[in-house]
């Protein structure tokens, strides 16, 4: 039954009763898109649009489930003999019986039976339904809930914290499927429709359900089951096992790789049908958790966990079941508690697949803890083969996101993991956004450098947050490049660079290389369209080595806003200041372009936070060593795009770190030049007014500024060698003398000298400028005139080649936007361009000379405007010209809101006291020019008729010079005096103090702003001067020009190579950059420690670490307190364990004397099951033996293999057949088989002539276990009873005699071992695994009568070597003869088994068994196992591989 809200979903969950975790149904109504949930951060989630289907659908739907899904209904009558005919034997009253008149009446004394009175129906339950009264929310399908369904218990509070839990959000992840009995729901005809698929309107009426249950109304799914009976409970569960058991045996894709899906059965209080419930998933080998304190079934569960089976009495429980369930144990019956010790009993046993959650750990540890435990421990004690097993705990681990439980109780001494096994669960941690296990695996010695390949990259950029803005630009690119017969375009590194570099900037070189083929590239794209997933491509040779890894992953991290992924890659990287501020970079970028304010504010807050770190290892580099620091700043870093830290600490207006002393502190010797900087301003304008005093010692100049090698032409140890090499008596014996032109050129190229004159230089062009506009200008030009043009041209000139100068050759482009970009380049350019207007004015004609001085004065102004940024450089004048700058964006916005008041308050004013202006000048100095002084307090005359002249205006307009006249009737003015001054007055109030007090709010705002860090505004607008004076020549304009023909004339004509300087950038070769960032690591390093150090003595960290230090002890003292209590219980526990182990290894001792030859009717037990391959028999029982029993135990299992056969229940204390078991009554079964021949079980039971215990024939009826006992003609099993009669699916009564050689050889090849820390000879053994069985087995099998060697064994050699290998047999060693526990054994037949172990220590005899083995097919696969107590096999033939190894002395 479905729920109308459905949505397609995939991952499952289940929780409440039963768990099941992260499963995808394969049917194709129900599909979930790969998205990461993540537990160390939180994902925005897309909608998702609900699936409707359309009446077409419907009716396909209809269709399917009429053919598929039935109803079972009671045809027939037949009262119960305690309800006096008015109850049938299915629980339908007479009333609410199904009449079928097609069936025909049946004689009283029968009796209900529903394999024969029950028939099946289409069903006409099924579709959508919703309850009446209720609002519940859409459920995405990415965790299932599996519960009863009722509205009772413990299933109605898991609805309501389900429903509470996903607190109305429409995209929950979780599904709660209620899977229930349909007898046992209450107003179950509101469910039932002919039609089938319309919604179902369900009534909650639990005043009225009396037995009976109601649906839940927060489930979103129902499953009901029909078996035909009413108000019978439990019914669901076969089915519900057999769903668990099918969503187990299921494999999901998640971040590429492949993951087993985990499923746990949580046990909350619960009644009988919960005992079922827990005891069929445990034998379906699914884990199970118990909540100790829930009460009922899981209470008694609980107590009894830590006792042996032999304490866990039919008495035992009596007691539980007194106290637990005071209310209803009268309603228990002797076979219901000998059933419940039964199930008891089985499941303490099963202890790998038993977890209980104490009550005193419920605080500590958390559900989710404890169920990954359960997986874990149960994964511990699973029969997979070597790291398939390990491979499966660790993506249980990483499911679970518990980085702590993994490595704890995974990576142990028990495996050595490869690095390269990490990998595909550290593409899934890193693309689930698991910080904590990306450390643990990097912790484990996985390198990036081998991780991390171009397949790799580009897989995870392809599994990107769809919702997220890199992954929309990304598939933008991919978009737009994509071939149109592709139908999903996949993101390529190429896309990748240039996202990247348009989130960098255009300073940076592309990353990744551009596709060269873009055929090539086609045919992958539909490679990877056929495969269906990226993951599953394989990995060619030629695969894309990326040269560095570890800032491939960083940008990764950072452009999907991961901060805790990106603080451990960040941790590895050698270049951290230019990574730190490549990341704030892209950081900014990003936030600039997305929409959600909350991922705004994490990425400016993250941005923020590596700006720090770039200043904060900066200033440790800094006080280490300031020569490398600073060349630190300009090197040119070849892993981010060829561009230095200081260029991406301007693109990324980084003014924390451009505010760094060291920073600052070389920005000042950049400043400064060869000159010392400790020179005065009034020294360096002397020299510049007469430079022959540079030579009189007046100005000092850098130490080492004549030094010929620097840190460039080598590291400090060469430089060191190269030092000491030297000839002493050739060691210069002071300084080199500055020669006369080096101090000319050192003084003259100084940026603060470029400045002065530049200075000086735009003050004389201003002068002549203002001298030309003012006194000198003519009709034609003066020689003064022709000056200021030629001024004007050199501005020009130098503009030219600022944007023509490329040192990085980027691009006429690039620098072309980087140019514009600039505002005073904007505000050069406006000037120069209106310049050229007004000049051509002033030169084209006569009479638009006044036109083009017009121009020219209002050219004037922007030029002096462009003063300002001259004196920027200025400490006391620089930040005022930045706060006047962001006033003067504030200025834009506020005339926007006064120019509505004011239009609005001049258009109402010209329309009222004047009618029909046709003038425009007129209309705009009335309707903006007079509102705007009125501003300034110019009150209008015109406005009442107090200070009206009539000679101050026109009546109609004639006069150009005056205003039109007030509106008049022909005798006198008409003034709305009540209106206009009203209007006046309001205007007033707003505009001019409203509006103007907004104005000066918002100035007081951005100077408070900016004043706040206005030296580090200062400091890092600074830079951009520093840089632009540095690279200028060293002529001021005018004579600059000289400078530009000179290298026109160098570069231009004579095509010389440009080697001109390349501002603030230093090319470093591999050697010299690889020696700087190892020391920039190891400074970064030192940061972090202190770093460390400071966040471990602050006072929050000092608060926590007192807060968890008390937390501790009360937790101790409580478990101290509740321990008391159980010690007793527990050390009885231990006592007891070590009788069992006792009496296991007087069992051993008696088996061993009687392989011997001493008979003896001891029982001899082997808790073994035959691995006889032609039935699967034990392939899901075999984990019921993990508590040592003195009796046989798969014997006893409840469901007979391979049949629908359930046994009598026998607890361990009714074993024997010397014990009463009044109540006993096992069932009978013979099932049929083809291979017994004439052989008749039936027939056996009747004839009584069968010579048991002794040969009859070609039968040898004879036991290793001694004489057993013949009772009424059939052999009893000397083990005791199994609850079951007749021969089962055996061959006969009595032992059934089996034979399994145990090949072996030595080997020392442990590559595909399951202990690869194993280098010594390790023993190896022949098993088989057929087509039919998951599992593998020792060769061999039922013996037939007369035979030495079973068929099943000769098939798997060659005729003409049987001979030769039973020589080799009876030369062999026997290490077991005994009976074997095996679940198809009954009271009258069972197993008995004879390994015998040959082993080939010759060369010889081993080759010539290789070749006589039949060859693997699709039928049968032989292979040689390393011996392992973990290797796949049949849990009970391990006991037979322990004795072998004990017997060749190899490990096990």
């Amino acid at each position: 039954m479905g729920n109308t809200k459905t949505k397609p979903g995939g991952q499952v969950q289940v929780d409440g009763i039963e768990i099941q975790h992260h499963a995808n149904l394969q049917q194709t109504n129900l599909r979930s898109p790969y998205r990461p949930n993540t537990a160390d951060a939180t994902k925005k989630k897309k909608k998702i649009t609900p699936l409707v289907l359309d009446g077409a659908k419907i009716g396909v739907l209809n269709s399917w489930v009429s053919k598929h899904i039935k109803k079972k209904e009671c045809v027939v009558f037949i009262p119960q003999e305690s309800s006096e005919g008015e109850t049938c034997g299915c629980g339908y009253s007479k009333n609410l019986h199904f009449n079928d008149p097609l069936v025909p009446d049946v004689p009283p004394e029968t009796k209900w039976d529903p394999q024969i009175h029950v028939k099946e129906f289409p069903s006409d339950a099924h579709g959508d339904m919703t309850f009446t009264g209720t609002t519940r929310n859409l459920a995405k399908a990415g965790a299932w809930i599996i519960t009863g369904g009722s509205h009772a218990g413990v299933m109605k509070h898991v609805g309501e914290a389900i429903r509470d839990f996903s607190g109305g959000d429409q995209d929950s992840e979780i599904v709660l499927i209620g899977i229930a009995t349909w007898g046992i729901v209450h107003n179950q005809d509101s469910l039932i429709s002919e039609a089938g698929g319309a919604p179902a309107l369900y009534p909650m009426d639990e005043g009225s359900q009396g037995a009976l249950c109601c649906l839940d109304n927060n489930h979103t799914h129902f499953i009901l089951v029909d078996d035909g009976t009413h108000g019978r409970y439990g019914v669901e569960i076969p089915l519900r096992t057999r769903l668990e058991k099918f969503i187990s045996e299921q494999t999901m894709h998640r971040g590429g790789t492949a993951i087993k899906i985990p499923i746990v059965c949580v046990v909350l209080e619960g009644g009988p049908g919960t005992l079922d419930t827990i005891y069929n998933s445990m034998c379906n080998n699914t884990p199970c958790v118990i909540v100790e304190g829930s009460g009922r079934v899981a209470d008694i569960i609980a107590q009894v966990a830590n006792l042996s089976s032999s304490r866990i009495t039919i008495n035992l429980i009596k007691e539980k079941l007194q106290i637990l369930f005071s209310d209803t144990y009268d309603s228990f019956t002797e076979a219901q508690i000998i059933m419940w010790t039964k199930k008891i009993q089985d499941i303490v046993r099963m202890g790998s697949l038993l977890t209980i959650l104490r009550e005193e750990k419920v605080g500590d540890q958390g559900m989710d803890v404890a169920i990954l435990q359960a997986l874990l421990k149960a994964s511990h004690s699973a029969d997979y083969n070597g790291q398939e097993n390990w491979d499966h705990q660790l993506k249980l681990a990483v499911s679970w996101n518990r980085a702590d439980i993994a490595e704890t109780q995974i990576f142990t001494e028990d495996w050595t993991w490869m690095p390269s096994d990490l990998y595909p669960c550290l593409t899934l941690s890193l693309i689930e956004d698991k910080p904590s296990f990306v450390r643990l695996f990097l912790d484990r010695g996985v390198s990036l450098a081998d991780y991390l390949t171009g397949d790799t990259l580009t897989y995870l950029y392809n599994n990107t947050d769809p919702s997220s803005l890199i992954h929309s630009k990304l598939e933008r690119y991919a978009t737009i490049e994509g071939s149109k017969e592709v139908a999903v375009s996949t993101i390529e590194l190429y896309h990748v660079s240039r996202v990247l570099q348009e989130l960098l900037g255009d300073l940076t070189e592309p990353l990744y290389p551009e596709a060269k083929h873009k055929r090539m590239r086609n045919i992958a794209h539909i490679n990877i369209k056929m495969n269906g997933k990226l993951g599953a491509m394989k990995k060619h040779k030629n695969h894309l080595q990326l040269e560095h890894p570890v800032r491939d992953l960083l940008i990764w991290c950072i452009v999907q806003n991961r901060a805790e992924l990106a603080d451990i890659i960040w941790k590895l990287t050698h270049d951290g200041v230019a990574g730190a501020l490549a990341c704030t970079k892209i950081l900014k970028a990003l936030a600039k372009e997305e929409e959600d304010s909350e991922t705004v504010e994490e990425m400016k807050a993250l941005a923020n936070l590596y700006e720090e770190r770039a200043a904060g290892v900066f200033t440790e580099c800094y006080r280490s060593d300031e020569k490398r620091a600073e060349i630190l700043l300009i090197h040119v870093s070849r892993k981010w795009g060829r561009t230095t830290a200081l260029q991406l600490a301007q693109e990324s207006q980084a003014l924390t770190f451009m505010s760094q002393g060291g920073v600052q502190t070389f920005l000042t010797r950049t400043w400064w030049g060869k000159l010392s900087v400790d020179n005065g301003s009034i020294q360096i304008l002397l020299c510049m007014l007469f430079f022959p005093l540079i030579y009189s010692g007046l100005i000092n100049y850098r130490k080492g500024s004549t030094n010929s090698s620097s840190f460039f032409d080598g590291n400090t140890n060469e430089r060191r060698i190269r030092s000491v090499r030297q000839d002493p008596r050739n060691a210069p014996r002071g300084p080199k003398p500055y020669s006369c032109q080096w101090k000319l050129r050192a003084f003259f190229t100084a940026p603060i000298v470029k400045f002065y004159y530049n200075v000086v230089s735009y003050v004389g062009f201003l002068w002549l400028f203002a001298y030309v506009l003012m006194i000198d200008f003519q009709t034609y030009p003066s020689w003064r005139e022709y000056l200021l043009y030629v001024w004007v041209f050199s501005i020009f000139s130098e503009e030219l080649r600022q944007l023509l100068y490329d040192p990085e050759h980027r691009g006429f482009v690039k620098k072309s936007a980087e140019y514009i970009a600039e505002f005073w380049n904007q505000v050069d350019s406006m000037a120069l361009g209106l310049f050229a207007v007004g000049l051509i004015c002033r030169l084209v004609r006569t009479d638009t000379v006044y036109l083009g001085r017009v121009f020219l004065s209002l050219d004037f102004m922007i030029f002096c405007i462009r003063l300002m940024h001259i004196f920027s450089v200025s400490k006391v004048l620089g930040p005022k010209i930045i706060i006047l700058r962001r006033m003067v964006k504030d200025i834009f916005f506020f005339l926007f809101l006064l120019a509505i008041w004011i239009i609005s308050y001049g258009v109402a004013k010209q329309a009222i006291l004047t009618t029909n202006e046709e003038r425009l000048d007129w209309i705009l100095r009335n309707v903006v020019y007079g509102p705007y002084l009125t501003l300034f307090g110019q009150i209008p005359s015109d406005v009442d008729s107090l200070n009206f002249d009539p000679k101050k205006c026109t009546q109609n307009g004639t006069d150009a010079t005056l205003p039109k006249c007030v509106f008049n009737d022909g005798s006198q003015a008409l003034f709305p005096e009540w209106l206009t001054i009203i209007l006046m007055c309001l205007y007033l109030l707003l505009a001019n103090i409203l509006l103007l007090n907004l104005l000066i709010a918002m100035f007081s705002y951005t100077f408070g702003e900016v004043e706040s860090h206005t030296d580090q505004v200062w400091k890092f607008h600074r830079f951009g001067l520093i840089k632009e004076y540095k690279e200028r020549p060293a002529a001021p304009p005018p004579f600059i020009l000289l400078a530009h023909l000179h290298d026109l004339l160098k570069h231009g004509i004579f095509r010389r190579p440009a080697h001109g300087h390349k501002v603030l950038r230093r090319e470093l070769d591999e050697g010299q950059e690889s020696s700087l960032l190892a020391w920039e690591s190891y400074m970064k390093d030192n940061y972090q420690q202190m770093q460390q150090q400071r966040d471990e003595h602050s006072q929050e960290n000092l608060v926590k670490e007192t807060a968890d230090s008390v937390s501790a002890v009360l937790r101790l003292l409580k478990i101290e307190k509740g321990s008391e209590g159980h010690q007793l219980e527990e050390r009885l526990s231990v006592l007891e364990e070590q009788m069992a182990q006792s009496t296991q290894y007087l069992n051993w001792i008696i088996s061993a004397l009687t392989e011997k030859g001493f008979s003896s009717r001891t029982r001899i037990l082997v808790h073994s099951s035959s691995q006889d391959s032609e039935d699967k028999a034990s392939a899901n029982t075999d984990g019921i033996t993990e508590k040592n029993c003195l009796y046989h135990v798969n014997s006893r299992v409840l469901h007979y293999p391979d049949s629908r056969m359930i046994r009598h229940p026998v607890p361990d204390e009714l074993v024997p057949w010397e014990v009463e078991f009044p109540e006993y009554n096992p069932p009978l079964y013979n099932a049929e088989r083809n291979d017994r021949g004439t052989y008749n079980p039936n027939t056996e039971m009747e004839q009584k002539k069968r010579k048991y215990n002794s040969v009859d024939g070609l039968f040898d009826f004879r036991s290793c276990c001694g004489t057993y006992t013949v009772q009424d003609g059939l052999p009893l099993n000397p083990m005791g009873r199994t609850g079951l009669r007749g021969v089962g699916s055996l061959r006969w009564f009595g032992p059934n005699h089996s034979l399994h050689p145990v090949v072996t050889r030595w080997t020392t090849s442990s590559a595909n071992g399951p202990n690869r820390k194993a280098s010594k000879n390790m023993l190896e053994v022949l098993v088989v695994r057929r087509r039919e069985n998951d599992l593998w087995s020792l060769p061999g099998g039922t013996l037939d009568p007369g035979q030495k060697v079973p068929i099943k064994f000769q098939a798997l050699l060659k005729k003409s070597y049987l001979g030769k290998f039973l020589a080799l047999l009876g030369s062999g060693t026997e290490v077991f003869h005994g009976y074997l526990d095996d679940p198809r054994n009954t009271d009258n037949a069972w197993i008995e088994t004879q390994a015998i172990n040959v082993h080939l220590d010759t060369k010889e005899s081993l080759e010539k068994l290789l070749k006589n083995l039949k060859e693997s097919d699709h039928e049968i696969t032989l292979r040689w196992q390393l011996l392992d107590h973990k290797i796949p096999l049949y849990a009970n033939e391990k006991e037979i591989l322990q004795r072998t190894a004990e017997h060749l002395h190899a490990p096990f």
